[in-house]
Parts: C-alpha cells; sequence; structure tokens
C-alpha cells in the first residue's frame, strides 16, 4: 500500500499537477451529472477508466479519491492514474451531502513531470 500512497504522492499529489485536477473538476461539473450510488458509481466509472487505458494502450497504475474544491463547493473525485501519466477524472461526490455523481464525459489530462529535489 505505500507503494500506491508514494505513486500518488509523486504524480497526483505534486503541486505541478494541483491546479490540473482543479481545472479537470471544474469541466467535469460543466457537463450534465447523472447521480447515482456510491457502489453502482465505482464499479461503473472504473470500468471507463479500464476501458479508456485499453482504447489508449496503457495500464491503470492506481485509482485515487482527491478532495477539491470550487467555487460552489467541496468534492472528492475519483481519478484513474494510467501508466502513460495520464489521469481520468471519475466520478464526483459532493462532500457536503454525500450524493456521487457521473459526468456525461469524464476529463483526461497529461500530469506535469516529477521534478527532482
Amino acid at each position: 500500500m505505500s507503494d500506491l500512497n508514494n505513486v500518488a504522492n509523486a504524480t497526483l499529489f505534486t503541486n505541478e499537477n494541483k491546479d490540473l485536477l482543479a481545472k479537470m473538476l471544474e469541466k467535469a461539473l460543466l457537463e450534465p451529472l447523472v447521480p447515482m450510488e456510491p457502489a453502482a458509481a465505482q464499479k461503473y466509472m472504473e470500468q471507463v477508466a479500464v476501458r479508456t487505458a485499453t482504447d489508449n494502450r496503457t495500464d491503470i497504475e492506481l485509482f485515487q479519491m482527491v478532495q477539491l474544491s470550487s467555487s460552489e463547493s467541496t468534492y472528492v473525485m475519483r481519478f484513474a492514474l494510467f501508466e502513460n501519466r495520464q489521469a481520468i477524472g471519475l466520478d464526483i461526490m459532493d462532500a457536503e451531502n454525500g450524493q456521487f455523481f457521473i459526468p456525461e464525459s469524464c476529463p483526461i489530462c497529461q500530469l506535469a513531470e516529477p521534478t527532482l529535489n
């Protein structure tokens, strides 16, 4: 498990990628959102991530929930990190009421390269 935490810290949680993830949330929130039960949303969106990885000839490195804030509220968004350093935003949970939503289309972005200290 610590290996996956290291991967998340070196990719999704770096300062260079925080703005990218926030933009992905904002983009997803502009799409029509369909409410869904948590377990169904997770299963469906993980299938979307697997299909997207296959279409892009890459593999999924990890799934990670990330808390993000928009101008309106605080959300938790599930991301899939691909081995090609891309991330796809999947389902979104409203942190205030716990409601899960799936966007009509899932935003994908290329993550910044890790910086060496």
